[in-house]
């Protein structure tokens, strides 16, 4: 399965831990947003690992959006994509 994670973690340190776990499972695509294709092992596994984190509740967010094969092929870019590692920039 195909996933967005997306965070707004307010603490440098707390952000500096999500990010460290999240390189291990996807592609950093933007500041605050990486995409992953995970089994369902990987997925539980994350997700255990990012429970670990304290985060503030009342400030930070941690989202997972779940996408289907299809909608990812259908992924525009417009810009320079992060997570392409030549660092092109793509004209649509």
């Amino acid at each position: 399965m195909n996933y967005i994670i997306s965070y707004d973690i307010v603490d440098d340190k707390t952000r500096l831990k999500l990010f460290k776990i999240l390189k291990d499972y996807g592609t950093h695509v933007q500041f605050s947003v990486f995409e992953a294709t995970l089994n369902k092992k990987q997925y539980n596994k994350m997700l255990y690992e990012i429970n670990q984190i304290k985060i503030n509740k009342s400030t930070d967010s941690i989202i997972i959006y779940s996408l289907n094969k299809l909608t990812m092929k259908n992924k525009l870019i417009i810009g320079c994509f992060s997570g392409d590692q030549n660092k092109s920039c793509y004209v649509v």
